[in-house]
C-alpha cells in the first residue's frame, strides 16, 4: 500500500479512485457500527504523532487544539486518556476529532455526601467494575472546539456525520458506558439521533453582560437595587484586608503548593469530578498561555487563602478554575469575592462578557449573571441509574436545583 505524507505524518492511500462523499461516509458509519477496521481512521493516543494537522485542515489557528496544547493537557491530567481521530478520504486528512476517556471508580464520587443507601450500591458498583465515560474534547473547558474539517472536502453535515460514526467506533473500541458530546445539538443531525443520543438536562453556563457605563467596580455597585448593593458592599468591607497578587511566570512557582491546596480543599466538597488533577493544568496553562491565562493569589496576613484564574478573550473574560480556603470561607466571603474580582478584572479589560461556569448558579445570579444553555448530547451505555444521577450534577443546572433567576442590577 501506497502512503501520502500530509503535516509531516505518513498516512496509508486507502483508495486512488475518486469516491463521492455520502458513499465513503455511508461506507464509514457501516464500518464503524459493526466494529471493523478502516484504513481511513487514524487513531493517536499522544499529541505527539499529530504535527499541528489541525492547523493545516481549515487554515484557521485553533490554539485548544494545538500538539503543544494537546500534549500540555495529556502530561497534567495523568488520569485521563486521550485518543485523536484523523479521517482521510483518498489518503489526505479532512477532518480530525479528539476525547478524553475517564475510568471512573469510587475515587470520583464524593459518596460520603449522599445520605441515601444508594451510596453503597454505588459504592459497590464502581469497586467490581470502572464505568468510562468518553468526552468528546476537553470535559474541563467544554466550550473549546474539539474538531475541525477540510471545508472543501465535507459540509457542516458530512463532518457532523463522520463524527458521529467515528463516536460509536470510539465508543465499542474502548468499551465505553457513557458517551458526552459538548457543543453537539441532536437537531442538526439524524445520525446521533437514531444512534440513541439525547440531551436530558439543560446544560446551561452562567454569564453577565458588561454595562458599558462601568468604568470600575463601584460603578457595578451603585448600578445594584438596594438589597445587592448592600450585599456587595458588606462583601467587600469584610473582605477589605485581602492583598491581591498577580501570578506571573516569575513566581508561578512560589505559589504552585497553595493553587493545589486551595483548589483541592473546593473539590472535595463536590458530589463528582472528573479528575483530581486540575490543579496541575492550572499552572501548566499558566506556562502555556502566559498573559492570556490570568491567575490572581489573594493573601491574609502574608497566607495565601484564594484565587482566581481566567482565560482573557478578544471579548470575553471566562473564569476558569477558582480555589479557596473552605474553612475561612465561613467567616469570611471569599467565594463572592472572587466573583467581584473577576468582575472588576472584566470591566478593567473593557470585555463585553463574563463568564462565570457550570457551578453555584445562586451566587452567580445574585451577581447580576444569567444563564446560557448550551448544546451537548449524551448516550448511556450499561450505566445504572446512581450513576447517571451524578452526570446530571457535574453537567447540568440540576445540580443548583433550588436556585432561581435574580434581577440585582437597577432597570
Amino acid at each position: 500500500m501506497s502512503h501520502t505524507r500530509y503535516a509531516g505524518v505518513s498516512y496509508p492511500d486507502a483508495t486512488a479512485e475518486y469516491c463521492p462523499v455520502s458513499v465513503f461516509l455511508r461506507d464509514l458509519f457501516t464500518k464503524c457500527r459493526e466494529g471493523k477496521k478502516d484504513p481511513n481512521l487514524v487513531v493517536s493516543t499522544t499529541a505527539t504523532d499529530l504535527d499541528n494537522i489541525v492547523a493545516k485542515l481549515d487554515g484557521t489557528y485553533h490554539p485548544e487544539m494545538t500538539s503543544e496544547h494537546l500534549l500540555l493537557a495529556e502530561q497534567s491530567l495523568p488520569d485521563v486518556a486521550f485518543r485523536y481521530v484523523t479521517l482521510l478520504k483518498q489518503g489526505r486528512p479532512v477532518l480530525f476529532v479528539y476525547y478524553q476517556l475517564f475510568a471512573l471508580t469510587s475515587e470520583n464520587f464524593n459518596l460520603r455526601k449522599d445520605r441515601n443507601c444508594v451510596r453503597h450500591i454505588m459504592h459497590l458498583f464502581l469497586t467490581l467494575k470502572k464505568a468510562k465515560v468518553l468526552v468528546m474534547g476537553n470535559a474541563l473547558r467544554t466550550d473549546s472546539p474539539s474538531y475541525t474539517y477540510d471545508r472543501s472536502a465535507l459540509s457542516e453535515q458530512e463532518a457532523l456525520d463522520a463524527i458521529a460514526a467515528i463516536t460509536e467506533k470510539m465508543a465499542k473500541s474502548e468499551d465505553v458506558s457513557g458517551i458526552i458530546l459538548p457543543n453537539v445539538s441532536k437537531g442538526k443531525n439524524n445520525a446521533f439521533s437514531a444512534a440513541g443520543y439525547s440531551m436530558p438536562w439543560d446544560d446551561n453556563v452562567m454569564e453577565l453582560a458588561m454595562h458599558p457605563e462601568w468604568n470600575t467596580l463601584d460603578d457595578y455597585v451603585a448600578s445594584l437595587t438596594r438589597k445587592y448593593k448592600t450585599r456587595a458592599k458588606k462583601v467587600l468591607d469584610n473582605t477589605a484586608a485581602l492583598v491581591p497578587m498577580t501570578v506571573t511566570l516569575d513566581n508561578l512557582k512560589q505559589y504552585e503548593a497553595d493553587i493545589n491546596r486551595l483548589f483541592s480543599g473546593v473539590i472535595e466538597n463536590q458530589s463528582f469530578v472528573f479528575t483530581s488533577s486540575g490543579a496541575n493544568y492550572i499552572t501548566a496553562l499558566k506556562k502555556l498561555y502566559k498573559e492570556v491565562f490570568e491567575i490572581t493569589m489573594y493573601l491574609s496576613e502574608g497566607k495565601p487563602v484564594a484565587f482566581i484564574s481566567a482565560f482573557v478573550g478578544a471579548d470575553v473574560y471566562d473564569v476558569f478554575y477558582v480555589g479557596f480556603d473552605t474553612g475561612l470561607n465561613k467567616t469570611q466571603p471569599l467565594y463572592f469575592r472572587l466573583l467581584l474580582a473577576g468582575l472588576e478584572q472584566a470591566i478593567a479589560l473593557k470585555k463585553a462578557t463574563l463568564k462565570l461556569g457550570r457551578t453555584s448558579f445562586d451566587a452567580k445570579a445574585s451577581l447580576g449573571a444569567k444563564p446560557n444553555q448550551k448544546d451537548y448530547l449524551f448516550k448511556v451505555r450499561r450505566l445504572p441509574e446512581t450513576t447517571i444521577k451524578w452526570f446530571a450534577n457535574y453537567f447540568s443546572s440540576l445540580e443548583d436545583g433550588k436556585w432561581k433567576l435574580r434581577s440585582p442590577l437597577k432597570a
